[in-house]
């Protein structure tokens, strides 16, 4: 016998975060970025059955959907065969998902439910989906790097540990989504497997940031309530910030990398992409296997926040007008601006492309075999960009990380005393694909303003979240907050912070 029962679910987005935040509801755009009034939806159904709410499952966050399934109101299974349908009919070509894995997700989910009914649940996360990005080992499967080179090679053995931690905490995998080839790419393109658009332009198809591409076009087309992604010069939060979610850049090291493939070791991080902080911080509880981080009371009341004048040039006037009224309302919520010159900043930056590209080096050593033997499979603007650092020498490169190092010694010195470092994630909005797919002299200069602040990050090894900050002409942009090494914990409470000063200003 069913029970009767009314139930209000409200839907809102941030303040600065349009109904477009997600294109696929068909939420109305406010193109000054300001706060939208909430939708609440009213329904009258059989207690334990979400029927009725079951198209905006796509719609909620990951832990309101896990909320749902302990409740009884939402299936595990019905939920994964949710996300699986909509894979099928909207990736039809392939390019947010290179695999859906269909079978494994199914699987788990029953399990989900199973524990769910015998009240056994292992988290708050336990029956929700999630997506991948292909380069983190998922048993029999091939991990391809986006890259037909590495297509060839056998499936995986055994999942990352990383993957294993989250279908232990009883999340649900929905497939292994695109990149650009080997992760070396800011803007998302792949020729091979096809290049997500960003969903924020019906009429254009523009860059969707890499490279975590797939993974973020996967939650911002209502896909997957979250996503893997990996960072080593600003991965995750470029495409965050271009697709209106957040996006953490952990501390390298505080995340296994373990079964992941390494573009610049010591550099590479793998963090989540989701729509709120607070799923990014329980997820990254459960890839840390650490306690859930404590969000609860999070404010900016009486922060003071470093604007670093490197980190704030050469912004187009649409971010910078966007990045304005984000800085007005950090200020309403109690916070102190303060902008200030931080050489560092810059001596840094001058270091990393005293050869061409630091990262190449590294990353031209990590697939020079590979890469020699079959040229020409590799995309060619990312042939010439892992090319930059080959007249270096071992002294020149070893010599330019420890100048690197001992400047990121005295840059955590200077900012200290500040609750947080506060920057545009990104100083442009996504350029057309057209634009620069095939130009290498535009590929070139969009490479190299894109991940301008983002890469100055990983240099530094910081850690780092970006959060919506509003539309500049109708597209994402995103604040970024910058907390030292190994206080990825903090970042996470000083970002929720300031997402709800958006929320209520």
């Amino acid at each position: 016998m069913y029970r009767a029962r009314v139930r209000v679910a409200i839907f809102a987005g941030a303040a600065g975060v349009p109904w477009r935040r997600f294109p696929h509801t068909g939420f109305r755009v406010d193109g000054r970025g300001d706060a939208p009034r909430p939708r609440v939806v009213v329904g009258v159904r059989p207690a334990g059955y979400a029927r009725d709410i079951v198209n905006a499952w796509h719609e909620m966050t990951a832990l309101e959907l896990g909320a749902g399934i302990a409740g009884g109101e939402i299936d595990a299974v019905e939920l994964a065969e949710h996300f699986l349908d909509r894979i099928g009919r909207e990736d039809t070509d392939h390019d947010i998902y290179i695999r859906a894995t269909r079978e494994r997700a199914v699987a788990e989910a029953t399990a989900a439910r199973s524990r769910a009914r015998a009240g056994l649940r292992r988290g708050p996360l336990d029956g929700v989906p999630m997506s991948w990005k292909d380069l983190v080992a998922m048993a029999g499967e091939p991990t391809t790097g986006g890259s037909p080179l590495l297509a060839q090679r056998p499936p995986a053995a055994r999942d990352a540990p990383l993957l294993s931690r989250a279908t232990r905490a009883g999340m649900v995998c929905l497939g292994r989504t695109n990149l650009p080839e080997f992760a070396f790419s800011a803007m998302g393109i792949n020729p091979h497997f096809g290049t997500p658009p960003n969903p924020f332009d019906p009429e254009t198809a523009r860059l969707p940031g890499g490279s975590s591409s797939g993974a973020a076009v996967s939650v911002s087309r209502g896909l997957a309530p979250a996503a893997i992604g990996s960072d080593t010069g600003g991965s995750v939060r470029v495409p965050a910030a271009w697709n209106g979610l957040v996006g953490l850049k952990t501390t390298a090291g505080v995340l296994s990398n373990d079964g992941v493939l390494s573009l610049v070791r010591h550099l590479d991080t793998v963090g989540p992409l989701t729509r709120d902080v607070a799923d990014a911080a329980a997820i990254f509880a459960v890839l840390a296997a650490e306690d859930p981080v404590d969000l609860r009371g999070a404010s900016i009341r009486n922060a003071r926040f470093l604007l670093p004048e490197m980190l704030w040039r050469d912004v187009d006037d649409d971010i910078a007008e966007v990045m304005a009224r984000a800085i007005e309302r950090i200020e309403a919520a109690g916070a102190r601006i303060v902008r200030e010159e931080i050489p560092e900043l810059d001596e840094v930056t001058d270091i990393f492309l005293s050869f061409g590209d630091l990262f190449s080096a590294s990353a031209y050593a990590e697939l020079r075999e590979k890469v020699d033997a079959q040229p020409d499979l590799v995309y060619e603007q990312i042939l010439r960009r892992l090319h930059l650092s080959v007249g270096a020498t071992a002294v020149d490169v070893i010599h330019a990380w420890s100048e690197i190092d001992r400047r990121a010694a005295a840059y955590r010195a200077r900012v200290a005393p500040y609750t947080a470092v506060l920057c545009p994630t990104s100083t442009i909005s996504p350029p057309a694909i057209s634009e620069v797919e095939n130009d290498a002299e535009a590929y070139a200069e969009a490479q190299r303003r894109i991940p301008v602040n983002t890469r100055i990050g990983n240099l530094l090894r910081l850690c780092a979240a970006t959060v919506p900050a509003g539309l500049a002409n109708g597209l994402p942009a995103g604040l970024m907050i910058y907390g030292p090494p190994d206080r990825d914990r903090y970042v996470l409470r000083v970002a929720k912070g300031v997402e709800e000063a958006f929320r209520t200003a």
